[in-house]
């Protein structure tokens, strides 16, 4: 049978483990966003478009002035 003084270790060391994995989890998060910025970054670079165009074209799309088609699983594009 556990007694108190036990039980009240393992809440402690469980509570341990709790904000350790909280941080990583944190971190881990904070590294997903900027790997994913990295990634967008890139793309926008691939395109080439100048700051006035890139601007320009996502003002119209988000307006909705221009729509990009979407790809189906079987690699086809739809309007």
């Amino acid at each position: 049978m556990a007694t108190p003084d036990k039980i009240r270790n393992d809440i402690e060391k469980t509570k341990a483990k709790i904000a350790e994995l909280q941080k990583k989890q944190q971190i881990l998060e904070a590294r997903l966003v900027e790997e994913e910025n990295l990634e967008i970054v890139r793309m926008v670079k691939a395109v080439r478009m100048t700051n006035k165009e890139l601007t320009a074209f996502l003002k119209a799309y988000a307006s909705g002035q221009i729509t990009l088609p979407t790809v189906t699983e079987e690699g086809a594009y739809e309007e």
